[in-house]
């Protein structure tokens, strides 16, 4: 067709507007709702567990000494508040043991069925943990929290670590490289909102078990599917016992090889794993502590806490759904030098008027990105996470000053200025999640997502056994408060390790073992040839 006055310039210069429903209920939007439903659902249950805990301690210390007499709260003794900081360190090791078990099981459900029917897996077993749980309620005493402690154990086949892996796991495969660590944090953010509203009503335990099933049949309707090309890729994958260890893998060192030819070993993967367990081995306990210290100090009741914890959620998530995309955005532009995202990604790259619709951009912020316009396969990767690594380092930093100055805390209120200052040191985990998935082939996101969150919940387990014990030895000698302060110390060191963490160098290659093994028999070949040939 001839061109006139009225042939635009540039053939599909305006976007065009995609409809509401693909936006609102995009895949990403999607994975978001689903981590605050099972969020919500999980926060009923944890105030309640600690009070009743509180209770069921006291009840098993006066079946063997005489009967509280006088006023005041018969449960409030130090003997009772170092045997419920005891009993749920127990439970909270028992439980991220089962966590870290899980992460094995849940890999292998997404290499073998996809997030979709993984997170069903996941949430349907986690119910039938909580109806145990209220069983334990409901025995009461030491039998009563025999059972808490036992039943954990179902945690291994389906928990919580599990299902939060699944969802990771569909963020990874779905959004753009250059949006995968910002809505990291919105997931975080979401699933800390449910949280917060879990706490707000978690003096009921009883309809937990109802609001499970709901949340299992959103997963199985709506949650996106895997890729079918990646889908068969991990199917063969999961062939093999090496499968549940992929995993380990991840994080051990790797060689990589420069632009001049030469191969070098880097240790990136093991001092940020390293860091990032010091670091949630400091900070981890620090909501437990909280609580524990309240209760014990200022007589902080079921309520009190639950607002306490929900206000401490609150925050978090509203932190990570807002703020943190924007810090990410904005830091990655300052510490690259450049003025936009794409020039911080494409560094040297020439300005272009966009002729497609994908070349148009939302603001940054603004909108949750859905499916990568390319496949992950061949997109190019997120070269802007040299701040998401400046930024782990310094949040901890923060943390480490917030939880030193809450061991002063002796007035119920700044209990809770504590608890709403730590929040904004948040955003270590979702910025860790994007450096990972940066280090590692995209083939292994799964595998890697699996080793960082195995990581933290090894942690979860040490720090909930050491500093439960802790906690109940100070506690013992009235000075529970000098817990935060070790907290602290932890903390610093975790930073220290986190800056020993550097990228590979520029431009260098990494060397899989596939591809040595290849290079060691094609060297045997030519030798082996070269030798026949002499002979």
């Amino acid at each position: 067709m001839a061109a006139d006055e009225s042939t635009p310039l540039i053939r599909n210069a305006t976007p065009k507007v995609k409809p509401a429903s693909q936006t609102i209920f995009g895949p990403g939007n999607r994975i978001l709702l689903a981590g605050f439903m099972m969020a919500f659902t999980l926060g009923i249950t944890q105030v309640p567990i600690l009070y009743v805990f509180r209770l069921m301690e006291c009840d098993v210390f006066y079946s063997h000494n005489p009967p509280f007499e006088g006023p005041g709260d018969r449960c409030s003794r130090q003997e009772i508040n170092a045997g419920t900081a005891m009993q749920f360190s127990i439970l909270g090791m028992s439980t991220s043991f089962s966590a870290v078990l899980n992460l094995f099981v849940s890999g292998y459900f997404i290499k073998l069925w996809g997030p979709r029917w993984a997170f069903v897996s996941q949430t349907s077993l986690l119910g039938l943990r909580v109806s145990t749980q209220i069983l334990g309620v409901t025995i009461g005493g030491r039998v009563g929290i025999l059972v808490f402690q036992v039943c954990q154990s179902i945690g291994v086949v389906g928990g919580p670590r599990g299902y939060q892996l699944v969802l990771n796991t569909a963020v990874s495969e779905i959004v753009a490289p250059k949006d995968r660590t910002a809505v990291f944090g919105r997931l975080q953010g979401s699933i800390m909102m449910g949280t917060a509203f879990g706490f707000l009503l978690g003096g009921v335990l009883g309809d937990v078990y109802g609001i499970r099933r709901p949340s299992s049949v959103y997963g199985a309707l709506f949650l996106p599917e895997k890729p079918a090309e990646n889908a068969e890729e991990n199917k063969r994958a999961v062939r093999g016992i090496d499968a549940f260890f992929a995993p380990i893998k991840v994080i051990v060192p790797h060689k990589y090889r420069l632009e001049n030819g030469g191969v070098i070993k880097n240790y990136g993967m093991i001092f940020l794993a390293l860091g990032i367990f010091l670091s949630v081995f400091a900070s981890g306990y620090a909501p437990i502590l909280l609580q524990m210290y309240a209760s014990s100090e200022f007589g902080f009741g079921t309520t009190a806490n639950g607002w306490l914890m929900s206000g401490n959620s609150l925050i978090r998530g509203l932190f990570l759904i807002f703020m943190f995309p924007k810090i990410i955005t904005s830091g990655r532009i300052w510490y690259n030098g450049t003025s936009s995202p794409h020039e911080a990604n494409v560094p040297g790259q020439e300005h272009h008027i966009p002729t497609n619709p994908e070349d148009f951009d939302t603001a940054a912020g603004e909108d949750v990105p859905q499916e990568p316009i390319t496949s992950p396969e061949i997109e190019e990767e997120d070269t802007g996470t040299e701040f998401d690594l400046f930024f782990v380092r310094w949040s901890m930093v923060v943390d480490s000053i917030v939880t030193f100055f809450a061991g002063f805390s002796n007035q119920g209120w700044q209990v809770y200025l504590a608890a709403f200052l730590l929040p904004f040191a948040s955003g270590s985990a979702p910025a860790v999640k994007g450096v990972l998935t940066e280090m590692c082939p995209p083939r292994q996101r799964v595998d890697a997502l699996s080793a960082i969150t195995m990581v933290e919940s090894s942690a979860m387990l040490t720090t909930q056994g050491i500093f439960g014990l802790i906690f109940a030895a100070f506690a013992e000698r009235g000075q529970p408060r000098l817990t935060f302060f070790c907290n602290a110390a932890c903390a610093l060191l975790g930073v220290v390790t986190l800056f020993l963490a550097t990228f590979p160098p520029l431009n260098s290659k990494r060397i899989d073992e596939d591809e040595e093994t290849e290079s060691l028999i094609l060297a045997q070949e030519r030798s082996t040839q070269q030798n026949g040939s002499s002979a």
